[in-house]
Parts: C-alpha cells; structure tokens; sequence
C-alpha cells in the first residue's frame, strides 16, 4: 500500500529496509560460500609436505591442526574471534611451498569477495585465524611446510565454513518469506483500516460506524496473531543458527535499521493505527466531532 503522496504508511517502510537488508546479507552470504567452495577445490589441488624433523616449527606444530573443523564462522555470527596481534604476518614458508599455496589461494577466493574490505579488512593471518580457530591459524601462518594433517583440518575447516553458510543461507530465505508473508497481511489490514477511516470521516450512521468497530476488532486479533506467529518464527530462527556473543538473527540481519525487529514494528505501528480508528469511530457513534 502506498499514500496518495507515493509514500509507505509509518511502520510498513521498515519493512522495505528489512527487505533489502535480507538481499544484501544474502548475496555476501552466497558469494562467501562460493567463495569458500573455490577455495576448498584449489587446496584440493595442493601437495602436502612432508615434516622436517629439524625444523623446530615444524616439531612443535605437529598435532596443532588436529582438532577438527571451525568452532565459528565469522559472517554468519559477526564473532570478533581470536584476536592476534593486528601486524600483517606473512607464512614462514619458503617460495613454493604448499602453505604459501593455500595463502594465495585464501587471498585470491575468500579475500576476494566484493564486500571484503568493507566487512572485514583483515590480514590474512587474522582472518585464517577467525575463521579456522587459533590452531589451525597457527599451522598456515607459523610454520615452513604444509603438511598432510594440516591439509586434513583445512579440508574439513572449509567444509564446515560452507556447510555454516548454507545453513545460514537457509535462514535467510526463511525470514525472506516470513517478512513478505507478515508484510502481505499488514498492507490488506492497514488498506481496510484506511478505508474505513474514510467511511467514519463521511458522517456513517451507527449500524455502519456498529461494523467498522467490530470489523477493527478482528483486524486487531489478526495483527495479533501475526505478531505470535513472527514471533514464532524468530525463535525457530535462533534455533536453527545460535550465535556467539548473545546475538541473535535479527540483530544481525538490521544492526543497520533503526529498529531491530521491523515486523513486530510495523505490526504495532499498524495496530496503534486501528486504535486510533476505534476511538474516532467510538466518538462519532456518541456524536462527538
């Protein structure tokens, strides 16, 4: 629904802000998870090394990899994760090795997205170690050889990097449809509101002004229920995708409007909407002006 002067009604425009905020975070989404699956098909191509017993790097850092995929994906979170200490630290790896691969390959897929730089502008030992936990950060960017259980860790890193992001991609498309579904329902009722407002404002006799109070009443109880089953919804959300840090999806998903559930905003504004209706409605029934 639009006003005469091609304007939303207060509170439905949150819900084109909401709309576009899904399209944003479900295209950098579905960039990173291709993104991760490039990758994952380059370090498929690398070589693993074998350890040299007299690196000392090299001994310290056996078994470092060894503890399975991420514990965090930072996109789908916004986790801070491990800090390190901000310098941008290059691998120890001579040229050719395979770590130096896999920095390449990291920089040239995951860095590479269009909105890198401005979500993230990590260094590359930052980002391995916010994304892969702080072990297998250390193994890509501290020591001199790639070896066979780094690759391992890495693979099944990757694999769960994309399978967070299809997960959470699956959220999105879920709160995609439920805002379109509540926004449906939320212009039908503010369209009827308005057109009764001007049935009251052209001087109704009371069977008429009798209807339109109960006919406000049941789209009332019909905000309402939409308001439950929002309501619902966000905490299937949740579910479905815990995040760190106490966040939860809606307050990822519209950290950049300035409401953070737009739907049970729109529905309240909708409903004190109706309100105001119902008393214009109940003093023309008394014969107040």
């Amino acid at each position: 629904m639009t006003t005469a002067d091609g304007t939303r009604p207060t509170g439905l425009g949150a819900l084109d802000d909401a709309r576009e905020a899904i399209r944003v975070e479900r295209r950098r989404v579905g960039d990173e998870r291709e993104a991760f699956r490039a990758f994952r098909t380059r370090v498929g191509s690398i070589s693993s090394e074998p350890i040299d017993p007299g690196d000392g790097w090299d001994a310290s850092a056996r078994g470092v990899a060894g503890g399975g995929g991420p514990e965090r994906v930072r996109n789908v979170s916004g986790y801070a994760g491990v800090a390190d200490s901000g310098e941008p630290i290059d691998t120890r790896a001579p040229a050719g090795s395979g770590l130096v691969g896999v920095r390449d390959a990291y920089v040239e897929t995951v860095m590479s997205v269009p909105h890198y730089d401005v979500e993230y502008d990590d260094t590359y030992e930052r980002s391995v170690r916010e994304e892969f936990g702080p072990e297998l950060g250390f193994a890509l960017t501290r020591t001199s050889r790639f070896h066979a259980e780094y690759k391992r860790s890495l693979v099944d890193a990757v694999d769960a990097a994309i399978d967070e992001r299809e997960r959470f991609l699956d959220v999105i498309d879920t709160e995609s449809e439920s805002v379109a579904r509540a926004e449906s329902r939320l212009a039908a009722i503010a369209d009827e509101r308005e057109a009764m407002a001007e049935e009251v404002h052209a001087d109704a006799d009371f069977g008429a002004l009798d209807a339109c109070r109960a006919r406000t009443d049941a789209l009332t109880s019909d905000c309402d229920r939409i308001a439950a089953r929002r309501q619902r919804a966000i905490a299937d959300a949740e579910r479905a995708l815990a995040l760190a840090d106490d966040a939860d999806v809606q307050t990822y998903l519209y950290q950049d409007l300035p409401v953070t559930y737009p739907v049970l905003a729109a529905v309240g504004d909708v409903g004190d909407r109706l309100d105001a209706l119902r008393h214009s409605i109940e003093r023309a029934a008394a014969g107040e002006t």
